[in-house]
């Protein structure tokens, strides 16, 4: 089978209509895109006739035609039956006036073809008797029988199909040394003209929607032309043989129904069906004629949209129309003339066995999209076939590829999401900390400038208002002042000196540390400290709590701050509750909660910005959650809030049990 369909990449989907509706799986999908196999394809027109997309692409022989044009000597085109339904509204005259009006010198019709052919079955089913006779008008059947049926070959008819029958009568009898164009319905016709066992009759083949463009090429009007007859032999009854049925009334055969001897199957799936029948099991059906298309008036290249009961209907309405101006005995007479064309032929076995593959190949191809258990196997055929076996047998012979399976590709789409999500969150994490790490350096670096120069000055003014406060008398007027003096000034030293830490933070002195030791001393200073009187401190902690690498230093301010925040946060009194956790091999987890006033929501997202603070004038410097932050980050942890209003607030920190010695480094450099 010559190349006569191909795909055209840049159109096709991969919706895979075209594998699950080809009757010989002549389809290979190839990086997603679905290929026709040529040595397969049988030119069926299946895949043109589904392929939403126009992606499907007949072999295109205007050119060729056109060629035999220019050139010398007469060219004839040949019309099919069935093209009066094809270019309905207009006249059959009017496209017979047309197709002359392109430069052909004669117009003939295929149905004198079937007339000679339709002699020929009633002979050889006069000489056949009881032996089954598959009838062989359509090449697609031929095709499909030669390559996937061909222990049916002895019982094809060795009789050519109707326009090899005309190309002959022609050359042979009435102008040898005309050239043919066919012009009709079929796609298989153009590898047809081509078969070694039937070639050199007929030297170009045309479908309808060629014809169509080259009569809008030329600018010809169909409907504007007058009506002329057809050239040469004419056809009689003949020219019904495009209708389902159409060569047993052509041929005068007829069988009774009860007797199953006669039977007229139409359409892919009923060829399909009865072929296979044929090779398993005996039948009594005598004469078998069978087509791919719903006959030859649903031909894949019609190019109407009328229904296919439309198109019997015009057909048959012209066959009656012509019927009555030919008698039988003219029908006869030329019929006579023709009398010893050849109209044999003969048929090539072309099957070629594709490889079986074994269970466990089978299996391990499931395997490759999740498919491991039967209930895997939901054979939704979206892939294009019935079964997922069927599909991996696919994939085994190279037809089909294991990513087609559309159940697979939404769960690896659905898992790639989860995944983009989580990698999506994760950015978002690492961006909101870069950008805090990056606000901390910047404060860090003014934080130090700002108390190298204030601390100097600030330590001098202590110093003499301490001295004045001590020459004065209590009961003198100024000793109010140089106390509150004092008091700011002591003040300000305090806020230098947080200041002094917060540039100091990412200077981690790691060593182990028993995090269980460092918060039970932190909560014995807090039961001492006024500020925590009235609140209750509730201790959970892990008794098998390892030791971690850490700063503890850095880790006694952090925790003192959270433990201050949290007394600060109930001034009525409380409960706050200090807990750990070895959460895994790698960290454990410090939680602080308190049952406080809890955090507004709008404040969450500015917790940990240096200087905020909703505390009044005064009262802090909004410097503590910023260093309790730089303070996990340094050392790789992480730490987070919960928060209700009026319930309380939890803060929990998340610590790597082991500080790496570049980490280390890293925090030492404050790169991330």
């Amino acid at each position: 089978m010559a190349g006569v369909v191909r795909t055209m990449e840049h159109k096709c989907k991969r919706c895979y209509n075209c594998v699950r509706n080809c009757p010989v799986n002549a389809i290979k999908v190839e990086g997603g895109q679905a290929k026709v196999i040529e040595d397969r394809c049988i030119g069926c027109g299946s895949c043109v006739k589904v392929c939403a997309q126009g992606a499907k692409e007949i072999l295109c022989s205007i050119g060729s035609a056109e060629n035999l044009l220019k050139g010398k000597g007469p060219v004839f085109a040949a019309l099919a039956p069935s093209f009066p339904a094809a270019f309905y509204p207009a006249r059959p005259g009017q496209v017979i006036s047309a197709v002359r009006a392109l430069g052909f010198d004669e117009v003939l019709e295929v149905a004198f073809g079937a007339e000679l052919v339709g002699r020929a079955y009633r002979e050889l089913a006069r000489q056949k008797g009881n032996e089954l006779i598959i009838t062989t008008p359509c090449p697609a059947l031929v095709t499909y029988v030669e390559k996937y049926a061909p222990s049916l070959i002895p019982n094809l008819a060795p009789i050519v199909s109707p326009i090899i029958a005309l190309g002959r009568a022609v050359k042979e009898k009435y102008h040898p040394g005309a050239k043919i164009v066919f012009i009709g319905p079929c796609i298989a016709k153009k590898a047809e003209i081509v078969d070694e066992n039937v070639d050199g009759v007929v030297e170009v083949a045309l479908t309808y929607d060629e014809l169509r463009e080259m009569l809008s090429d030329a600018e010809i009007d169909l409907l504007s032309l007058p009506e002329t007859d057809f050239d040469g032999p004419c056809a009689h009854v003949a020219r019904i043989f495009p209708v389902s049925g159409g060569l047993l009334r052509t041929a005068q055969l007829s069988g009774d129904i009860l007797e199953n001897e006669i039977l007229v199957t139409e359409g892919k799936d009923n060829v399909l069906q009865i072929i296979d029948s044929l090779r398993r099991e005996p039948m009594q059906v005598r004469f078998l004629d069978i087509l791919f298309c719903e006959g030859c008036i649903n031909g894949p290249v019609m190019g109407t949209d009328l229904s296919v009961f439309a198109r019997k209907e015009i057909v048959t309405d012209y066959v009656n129309e012509e019927r009555a101006e030919h008698s039988w005995e003219e029908r006869e007479r030329v019929l006579a003339h023709y009398h010893d064309v050849d109209l044999s032929r003969r048929f090539t076995d072309r099957s070629s066995a594709l490889p079986v593959p074994s269970e466990e190949e089978i299996r391990a191809i499931l395997a490759q999209i999740d498919k491991t258990k039967p209930e895997d196997e939901l054979n939704c055929g979206a892939c294009g076939y019935a079964t997922c076996r069927e599909k991996a047998v696919a994939v085994f012979q190279g037809l089909a590829e294991a990513e087609m399976c559309l159940p697979y590709l939404i769960d690896q789409l659905e898992e790639n999401l989860a995944t983009l999500e989580q990698y999506q969150r994760e950015l978002h994490a690492t961006q909101d900390q870069l950008i805090q790490s990056e606000k901390l350096a910047s404060m860090g670096q003014l934080a130090a400038g700002v108390a190298h120069e204030i601390n100097n000055p600030l330590g001098t003014v202590l110093l003499y208002a301490d001295v004045l406060l001590k020459e004065t008398a209590p009961e003198d007027a100024m000793a109010g002042d140089l106390s509150m003096i004092v008091q700011q000034a002591r003040r300000c030293k305090a806020i230098v000196t947080n200041l002094l830490n917060f540039a100091r933070q990412n200077e981690i002195i790691a060593q182990p540390t028993q995090l269980n030791e460092l918060l039970n001393d932190l909560v014995g200073e807090c039961e001492r400290d006024p500020l925590f009187r009235g609140i209750e401190i509730v201790k959970q902690f892990d008794p098998h709590l390892p030791l971690i690498q850490a700063d503890p230093g850095q880790l006694g301010q952090l925790f003192l701050n959270l433990l201050h925040n949290a007394a600060e946060a109930m001034p009525q009194g409380g409960t706050l509750t200090l807990g750990t956790a070895a959460c895994d091999k790698e960290s454990v987890l410090i939680s602080v909660a308190d049952t406080g006033c809890g955090i507004p929501k709008e404040n969450m997202r500015r917790l940990f910005t240096p200087f905020f603070t909703t505390k009044p004038i005064g009262q802090g410097t909004g410097l503590g959650l910023a260093i309790s932050y730089g303070v996990v980050k340094m050392h790789r942890g992480n730490i987070a809030v919960q928060s209700e209003a009026n319930r309380g607030t939890t803060f929990l920190i998340t610590l790597p049990r082991e500080l790496s010695a570049v980490a280390a480094v890293q925090a030492g450099t404050g790169e991330p």
